[in-house]
This record gives C-alpha cells, sequence and structure tokens, in this order.
C-alpha cells in the first residue's frame, strides 16, 4: 500500500523499503523503512487519488477537495479546538468521531506535504473509544480537553514512541515514558493522534532529514514550510490537528508557524513545562528552548497555557517559574515600538507592505506607534550565533556521524558556512554570556524610554522562503537571546503589486551577506504566490497573557480597517 507519490522533486517520495538497493549506505535503508511504517499505517480509504495530486501547487484545500471527509466531519474538522471542545462537552460529538475526523485529514495532510513522522490513528481512536466510556459512565468529561486530538513534534517523548530529532543515530530510539507536557495534556483528555516531523539536529528554519524526507508548504509546494516545528505548522494549516506542541530554541515555532499562516507562541523560559525532549545541548545553559502551542487560533494558544498551568507543573518540574495563568486587562490605547527591519536583513516586499498595512490599522484604531531602533539587534544575533556554537559544532558532527548519514543541504550551510569560528575556551563563554547581560540591560532601557507595550515587527525576511532557502534567523533567535515573549498571526497574503519597485528597501546600501541574500532570493511575487503572510508580537520576559491579548486587539484593528474599506469608509489602504 502505498501513498500517493508527489509530482514535485521537492517533496519526498515514500520509497518501498524493497526497492532500496541492498547494497545502499545502511541509513538509507533505516530511512526507507521508517517512511514505510509511515505509508503502511495510513489506511487505504484514506488515500488521495493521484489525479488530485498531480501539479497540484497549493494544496491547502485538498482535504475538502478529496471527498474522503463527509459533510460532518469537514463541518468538525473546521472548528477552532476551544469550539470544538464545547460539543464534545456537551454530547453533540464523540471523541471517536471528531478522532476519526482528524485522522483522515492528516493523513491527506502528510500525502501533500510530508508532515508526519509517526501515524498512531488506532491507538488514537481506542483512547477516544476510552474517553467516550467515561462520558457514557459519569456523564461528565475526563477533563478540559477532553477527545481532542492534539499533534505532538518528533523529538519530544511520547511513551513507546520514537523521538530522533531527524537523525538517523537515534531511528531506535524510543521513549519509555511522556515528556511532562504530554503529561499533563493527557490528563486533562487529550488524544494523541500523531507526531510530526522536524529536521536533522533540529538546527534549521527548513524541514528536511534524511530520516523523514522535506517537508514542504500547503499553500505552494515550492516553499519550505519552516523549522524546525514544520511538520506541526504545515498539518495545522492544513486542519490535520487544530491543536500542536511545538519547541523553539531560536524561532522553531514561530517562522514555521508564520511560514504556514498560522498562530504560534514562544513562552519565556521557565514558563511552560520543557523536560522530556530528545536532541543535542543537553546540559547546555547558553541556549535554552522551551515548549509552545502551534494552533488556529489565538484563543486556542490561551486554552493550551491555561491546562498546562492549571495542573501545577512547577511542582514536578523545579526548572519552572511558579506563575499560574493570570489574565491582565490591557490599557484602552496601547504604546507598540514598530521594528521596520532588524538592521542585519531587510524584508521582501510582501511583509514590508503587510507590517505597514498592519501598522495603519493599529493606528486608526487609536493606538499609538513609535519607531523602534534596532540598534542592539546586529549584537543579539551574533550572539545568539555564537551561543549555539560554543563547541564549534562537534556535537552536530559527530551526532550526524554516528548515523553514517550526509548532512542534509541547510545543515551543510549552518556547519561550513553559517559557522565557521573555533571552540570558545571557558573565559570565552563567560565574556560571551557577559555580553547578552549588557544588551538585555540595552534593550530593557530602551523599552522603558519608549514606555512601551509590545514590539511588532517580521517574523522573518521572507513571508515563506523557497526551499534551502531560509538561511537566516535573525528576526526570531534576538528574542530567544532576551528570552522575550513572542509570538506570530497571519496578517494576509503575497500579492501580485509586491514588488521591489513598489516596496523598496528602508536603506538601500547593502547591511551585508544576509541582506544581500534577502535581495536576491526575492525575484518578484510569483515566486511566493498563495503564500501567507505573519507578523510578530514581541512583550518582555513573562507576559505571554498580554502578548496574546495585544495580538487579539492588533487583528481586530485589521479586520476593523478590512470592514471599513469594504463599505468605502476610506479612500484607499494607506488613508488614516
Amino acid at each position: 500500500m502505498l501513498v500517493a507519490k508527489q509530482t514535485s522533486p521537492q517533496v519526498n517520495e515514500i520509497p518501498d523499503v524493497k526497492a532500496v538497493d541492498v547494497v545502499a549506505p545502511s541509513w538509507k535503508l533505516v530511512a526507507a523503512r521508517r517512511q514505510a511504517e509511515i505509508n503502511n499505517a495510513i489506511p487505504t480509504e484514506y488515500l488521495v487519488p493521484l489525479v488530485q495530486l498531480g501539479g497540484l501547487e497549493n494544496r491547502i484545500g485538498l482535504p475538502e477537495a478529496s471527498g474522503i471527509l463527509t459533510h460532518r466531519e469537514l463541518e468538525i474538522t473546521a472548528r477552532s479546538a476551544t469550539g470544538l471542545l464545547r460539543f464534545l462537552h456537551n454530547g453533540t460529538y464523540t471523541a471517536v468521531e471528531v478522532t476519526t475526523a482528524f485522522c483522515k485529514r492528516a493523513a491527506i495532510a502528510h500525502q501533500a506535504v510530508n508532515c508526519l513522522a509517526l501515524v498512531m490513528f488506532q491507538q488514537a481512536l481506542a483512547d477516544a473509544a476510552e474517553l467516550d466510556q467515561y462520558m457514557q459512565t459519569h456523564h461528565r468529561p475526563k477533563g478540559p480537553l477532553h477527545g481532542l486530538p492534539i499533534s505532538v513534534k518528533e523529538h519530544i517523548e511520547l511513551a513507546g514512541t520514537p523521538a530522533t530529532a531527524g537523525l538517523i543515530s537515534l531511528a531506535d530510539s524510543v521513549s519509555s515514558q511522556d515528556a511532562m507536557i504530554v503529561r499533563v495534556l493527557r490528563e486533562a483528555g487529550a488524544v494523541f493522534h500523531v507526531k510530526t516531523t522536524n529536521p536533522q539536529t533540529l538546527l534549521a528554519l527548513e524541514t528536511e532529514s534524511n530520516i523523514y524526507g522535506i517537508t514542504v508548504n500547503p499553500y505552494n509546494i515550492n516553499l519550505s514550510s519552516g523549522g524546525s516545528s514544520g511538520g506541526e505548522a504545515a498539518l495545522i494549516a492544513m486542519r490535520g490537528s487544530l491543536l500542536g506542541i511545538g519547541t523553539d530554541m531560536g524561532g522553531s515555532i514561530r517562522a514555521p508557524s508564520a511560514f504556514n499562516g498560522v498562530f504560534g507562541l514562544k513562552p519565556s523560559v521557565g514558563r511552560l513545562p520543557h523536560g522530556g525532549l530528545e536532541g543535542l545541548h543537553s546540559g547546555m545553559e547558553n541556549v535554552i528552548g522551551c515548549c509552545g502551542p502551534i494552533a488556529t487560533c489565538v484563543e486556542d494558544m490561551r486554552l493550551f497555557c491555561q491546562v498546562i498551568l492549571a495542573s501545577e507543573p512547577w511542582r514536578q518540574e523545579p526548572e519552572m517559574i511558579e506563575k499560574p495563568w493570570n489574565p491582565i486587562p490591557l490599557p484602552t490605547n496601547l504604546k507598540i515600538g514598530v521594528m521596520w527591519h532588524d538592521g542585519v536583513a531587510q524584508p521582501q516586499p510582501p511583509v514590508t507592505r503587510c507590517l505597514r498595512e498592519t501598522v495603519l490599522a493599529i493606528q486608526q484604531a487609536g493606538h499609538t506607534v513609535v519607531y523602534w531602533d534596532p540598534k542592539d539587534h546586529p549584537a543579539l544575533t551574533k550572539s545568539m550565533d555564537r551561543a549555539f556554537f560554543i563547541d564549534a559544532g562537534k556535537e552536530y558532527w559527530d551526532v550526524i556521524k554516528q548515523g553514517e548519514e550526509p548532512a542534509v543541504p541547510v545543515m551543510q550551510w549552518i556547519l561550513t558556512e553559517r559557522n565557521n569560528s573555533p571552540p570558545l575556551t571557558v573565559v570565552e563563554t563567560w565574556k560571551l554570556n557577559s555580553e547578552r547581560k549588557l544588551l538585555q540591560n540595552s534593550h530593557a532601557a530602551q523599552w522603558d524610554e519608549l514606555d512601551l507595550d509590545a514590539i511588532i515587527c517580521p517574523v522573518h525576511f521572507s513571508n515563506a522562503p523557497a526551499i534551502h532557502e531560509a538561511q537566516y534567523a535573525g528576526y526570531t533567535n534576538a528574542f530567544n537571546r532576551l528570552d522575550y515573549t513572542a509570538a506570530v498571526f497571519p496578517v494576509g497574503k503575497v500579492e501580485p503589486t509586491d514588488t521591489w519597485e513598489n516596496f523598496p528597501r528602508a536603506i538601500e546600501q547593502s547591511l551585508g551577506k544576509d541582506d544581500d541574500f534577502s535581495f536576491k532570493t526575492y525575484t518578484g511575487p510569483d515566486k511566493y504566490r498563495h503564500s501567507p503572510v505573519s507578523l510578530q508580537i514581541v512583550t518582555r520576559r513573562l507576559q505571554e497573557e498580554k502578548n496574546l491579548a495585544i495580538i487579539e486587539k492588533v487583528i481586530q484593528a485589521v479586520e476593523l480597517k478590512k470592514q471599513l474599506l469594504d463599505h468605502g469608509l476610506l479612500l484607499h489602504s494607506n488613508d488614516i
């Protein structure tokens, strides 16, 4: 039984393990076996006819067009997680029928973009049946997430499943227990139906590994799905899940969420549980990642945080900060700083246009917008790059070589071109940490001087880079260096008028090689057609409640402006 193969050369074709040459390198055999396992776990009745896939560049609507889901299943998967839970709790839907709908949709998404690392449909349906029995017996839901399918990024531990971090050397690594965040969600009634792809070593803003292949963008399969939570974001964009667990160490929730037009939150370190992840950097305190939600709306990200923090996970994970979820009222008029560019790589036309339009909408709604000078940003980005490679990339090379596999193109570039510095001595590491504190202090002083509620800025110089062109993470990783809260949200899509002539760079002269790369790779809007455009809201450390509330305010402002334009109450989109 074969999942329908894709026609684009960028989409991974799932090989027949028997067809792999017996004298092929062992890593190819391991990859073929793992991909065949995923392939064979998809029921025949969930397969998309080849005629529907062939030549289809924009695959976001494939679940609806496939005919595989019933009208009721399409209705189920079109809701928000928060809305769907109301129907699960009142008995309108059973957990089994909801899980079946999302299993079907996840299977279709995988055939479209190669986003699944593990298919758990049978176990998910068994778990859902137990929840239905609980509801029938006790006449109440088991927990606040009763019957909600939730997807899990591959390297997050889920008992009895692989967690490889995209590495051949860890192909047979099976988790003995659930990660803390998985355990909390399971106890709240969640059902886990799939694990999703992440890149080789996790250190990339696109999702490619030898073990799983490449995950592409559902809006345009020639574009990147982002990384390292690229499988999660692509799956959620196609609504094969409404809520997923991602991780973010330098942009790995925010970049893929932005590229796929969904919502993603990077909390500050210690706000949500982070124990139980497979990967590199064990014991490294210079760069610490975090878990966070990827979702289809703000209210579902809030739900995710509320449910987890209500369990008081800091009692079992002492590294966490004891801080329950506590919504605070926002001021009527917000003061937001706009960072038009980061002083390193200026954004491409779709991003510039959408940022301008959003800022205008915020102003029109009565809020104050001031200029944010990115004076510290180049140093923050450089500091973050250096922190990732204190050992000059030795650990990355070691785990790749252990699996006798080649580095995929983006990792080869990162390890040979992005990182070309020698290892740091202990004293040099201390100096790097001291420099970070100085940058944090400088950033805080600038924030205080402007008296801001938040910063709005790009997520990346591109709305969604072409495959193998996601080579810059400065718009996201600088805020990891500061440990600020940051979240992304969609605001528009690429338009035919998005040219350099209409939306030129703010600074005409080159800012350096990353700026040159941004300029060179944007050859026009046709390359990025159908693609969403997203922006980022940044708040200070541990301000997750405030961040999500501000995004809701910004979305309201954008929607209000669209309504006024539709009714002819504004002369044009730049009229304030």
